[in-house]
């Protein structure tokens, strides 16, 4: 048996990671240094983590720095 459960969350995610990489400028698509396309990525994430946090209130977005003392 098969647990699909998760399949509609992942291919929500995985259409808005497509969506992300394709609206980014040719200029970061196309940039053939080596690291970049680990930046493209962690731009995407990001954005979908801004995305998700505006979604949720709940979720409280946590400053670089934020010291729990």
């Amino acid at each position: 048996m098969i647990d699909d459960r998760l399949l509609g969350h992942w291919e929500r995610e995985r259409a808005a990671r497509d969506q992300l990489r394709n609206s980014l400028p040719a200029s970061w698509r196309n940039d053939p240094r080596p690291d970049m396309d680990v930046v493209r990525e962690l731009y995407i994430e990001a954005m979908l983590r801004i995305k998700h946090a505006d979604e949720e209130p709940s979720i409280r977005s946590i400053a670089i720095g934020d010291d729990d003392r």
